[in-house]
């Protein structure tokens, strides 16, 4: 194998299909008639190796695909008769179109990027246009000096021209992988023999056989939970390093069937044996998949920087790749493995940590959990059940996809069998492209799907039933899916504070990450007499709102914007938004990242806090000052706020009686609800959790995110909760105007 080479933009090269054969096709030459899979695997093929160096007849003999759904060499490559090994078979490298005879439902396929059905028209080099079948090169053959980009391309030793045909070769690597490229000499200095020069593939692009094994596209195992065998995907050969790098040399980087573990808990009878769970080899890495394009590699010959983005390395630097963070770890079947930021110590072995293999198609949590069902005692003599299905939602990449295709309980889920964080094929879906999206971005079949306490919210809403309107959201609808929370005011309402409901004990947390909502003005706790605004600017019309600044222009050290998430300030200061808000936290080169903490707009005179000086306080610092009024508010009436210790509301004032040694059996949580205090706390918890938890509380910093994601909305909701819970509005304090009314929830409200 060489090096990688070309990306295919940001759409993602990974699928979760299994490619079951029903046999037969419909492009067979009128004139071929079949031979027999005997004929092919017995003589000329018994030994072959595919392009990835997998033996073919070994491969093919072994799988599902083969074995159980009958599929035969020639339903993929076409009728062998005129074949022998000496003349044309029709399909030597089946494309897409030989797959979807039977894969009917993957015909969405045809028209992503990763399909190429834009090929270079030959009028510019530079559109939008996919590369031609030379790759700019305008022929294939072996003289003359091949280009990048419209450089010459040398040798490592800056003399040796690079020919036309080993730079196709080069390209070859991303944009038509499961092209082979021979030539006439040993020494490859010969002309180029396959492919034939003169019959070039046209267009490249990327097949089904791209990413999945066409050899062996499935194994199946046998699980307690059901009564079939459970097929797994298993993925082509690919070579990534696990910080980024690409290089076919390093040993032990090999990705193969990446969905199943059989190393860790996993056995291969399907049981769960947690003796065999040793540090951290219950990962599972399908992101690597994509990687081995969709990162910075070399060209085989010239050995010179590929050019694509590099966005691997850029997505492990982000929250979504943080397998030690909290979101993750505490969900992963070791979680003694990973270190907590807070404390610096292992995660403790709690109820959320995982059990594999976990069934999506059983439901509700708690419901069915057994020690064959979903199950297994955590931690060993508990009588705790691990059962974390609805977590999985957002905290499993794999178990996401089925709340997003809103099969979550059905046949049709996915069981997942290994930890695994939000990666490439949470968000994007390479087998199909959604109207009004790109980069294969997901659209989820249900925003929302919501049910308890005599509420049913299901569809295109918000958690308040607002609706989701996704002809803003574009590709940042998958943003919101996840980033809206779990609960809002309309259910807190539902649960506590409706006629008849019971309003003392636990908190009612609306969760954690609740910036979408909060960017879209949505499911916090609104007072029916009031007005409530947008954040009009954040809010533009389709990438200009959640991946507008925080996909950025990716900088040169790869440390903001892009997959990193992380805003880079060039995303702010552009002559139609901010242009000049500042840099801070310079890390290297050219890296900044916005100034929020201080910015505020020359032309806003408002004073927000009702202090001496309050309308030259930046717009975080304000609305700090408006939470720790609220707080304080708060605790005045005894209920005191920690945001690093759950419940987040005690009776004692004291952090020491919050953790888990000073709380014993929650002795010190606050349980004395009243509807003014709920609304207050549910609102203070909204805003201050946009954020998730850090080793140090938020409540003495600026709220950038706040700020940031809808300062109008979130400083309409601290003023309203603190004159619903004082009686009376904050002095001197300007409420910003309103343009709608509040979402009503019932009597009482």
């Amino acid at each position: 194998m060489f090096k990688p080479c070309l990306s295919l933009g940001l759409g993602l090269v990974v699928g979760l299909f299994a490619l079951w054969g029903c046999g037969g096709g419909d492009d067979r030459p009128s004139s071929a008639t079949t031979v027999g899979s005997a004929t092919c695997t017995n003589t000329c093929h018994a030994s072959t190796k595919d392009i990835t160096g997998t033996p073919i007849a070994a491969a093919w003999a072994g799988t599902e695909h083969t074995t159980d759904d009958k599929v035969q060499c020639e339903d993929c490559h076409g009728p062998g008769s005129q074949h022998m090994g000496v003349g044309n078979i029709p399909f030597p490298n089946p494309q897409a179109a030989q797959c979807e005879v039977c894969h009917k439902d993957k015909k969405g396929f045809d028209s992503t990027i990763h399909a190429n059905p834009e090929p270079y028209n030959g009028t510019n080099p530079t559109s939008l246009s996919g590369p031609d079948k030379f790759f700019f090169q305008g022929d294939a053959l072996n003289s003359g000096t091949a280009e990048i980009m419209g450089e010459p391309e040398f040798l490592p030793d800056g003399v040796t021209p690079v020919t036309h045909a080993r730079h196709i070769e080069e390209c070859s690597r991303c944009h038509n992988p499961n092209q082979r490229f021979q030539y006439g000499n040993a020494d490859g200095k010969g002309e180029l023999i396959n492919p034939n020069p003169n019959k070039m593939p046209d267009p490249p692009n990327i097949t089904c056989s791209g990413c999945h094994d066409a050899h062996q596209a499935e194994k199946k195992v046998k699980i307690a939970q059901r009564k079939d065998r459970v097929a797994y995907p298993v993925f082509r050969k690919f070579f990534v390093n696990p910080t980024g790098e690409q290089n076919d040399d390093i040993p032990g980087t090999q990705l193969a069937a990446s969905i199943y573990q059989p190393n860790g808990a996993v056995q291969p009878d399907g049981t769960t044996d947690y003796s065999k769970v040793i540090g951290r080899n219950n990962e599972i890495n399908p992101e690597r998949l994509c990687a081995s394009c969709h990162a910075k590699g070399k060209y085989k010959y010239s050995q010179l920087a590929t050019h694509q983005s590099d966005v691997y390395t850029e997505w492990l630097k982000s929250g979504h790749a943080a397998r030690s963070a909290a979101p993750f770890a505490e969900f992963s079947a070791n979680p003694l493995a990973y270190t907590d930021e807070a404390t610096g110590k292992p995660f403790d072995v709690g109820n959320h940590r995982a059990t594999w293999p976990f069934d999506m198609s059983l439901t509700a949590a708690g419901t069915t959990a057994s020690t064959s069902q979903n199950g297994g005692y955590v931690p060993a003599g508990s009588t705790e059940v691990s059962n974390a299905y609805a977590c999985y939602k957002c905290h499993n990449g794999i178990g996401s996809l089925a709340w997003q295709d809103n099969v979550q309980g059905t046949s049709k889920a996915p069981v997942i069998f290994g930890d695994v964080t939000v990666t490439c094929i949470t968000c994007h879906d390479p087998h199909k492209d959604v109207q009004g999206q790109s980069k294969n971005t997901r659209r989820p079949e249900m925003m929302t799907n919501y049910s308890a306490n005599g509420l049913t919210i299901q569809g295109n809403y918000f958690l308040d039933k607002q609706p989701v309107l996704l002809e803003k959201t574009g590709n940042a609808t998958i943003c919101v899916f996840c980033h809206q929370g779990r609960e809002s005011g309309l259910t807190l309402y539902y649960a506590k504070l409706a006629p008849g409901r019971t309003i003392t004990g636990s908190f009612f947390n609306p969760h954690y990450l609740g910036t979408a909502a909060m960017l879209w003005g949505a499911n916090a706790y609104e007072f029916p007499d009031k007005l409530y605004g947008v954040d009009v600017f954040h809010q533009a019309t389709g990438d200009a709102n959640c991946t507008g600044c925080h996909m950025g222009e990716v900088t040169k050290d790869g440390l903001n914007g892009g997959h990193t998430w992380k805003p880079n300030v060039k995303s702010c200061n552009t002559s139609s938004c901010h242009a000049t808000i500042g840099e801070v936290g310079v890390k290297s080169g050219s890296t900044a990242t916005p100034d929020v903490d201080n910015y505020r707009t020359a032309s806003d005179t408002n004073n927000y806090t009702g202090d001496p000086g309050g309308a030259s306080l930046s717009i975080a610092r304000s609305i700090q000052v408006l939470q720790g009024k609220l707080i304080a508010g708060l605790a005045a009436r005894g209920v005191y706020y920690d945001d690093l210790n759950y419940p987040y509301f005690f009776k004692t004032a004291d952090p020491a009686t919050h953790t888990a040694s000073g709380n014993p059996n929650g002795i010190n949580n606050f349980t004395d609800w009243t509807p003014a205090l709920y609304r207050s706390a549910f609102n203070i918890q909204f805003i201050i959790k946009g954020l998730p938890s850090k080793a140090t509380s938020q409540v003495n910093v600026p709220n950038a995110s706040a700020s940031v994601h809808n300062a109008r909305y979130s400083i309409q909701l601290l003023l309203d909760s603190y004159e619903n819970l004082t009686g009376s509005p904050l002095t001197g304090a300007v409420r910003p105007a309103g343009t709608r009314p509040a979402t009503i929830y019932g009597a009482g409200q």
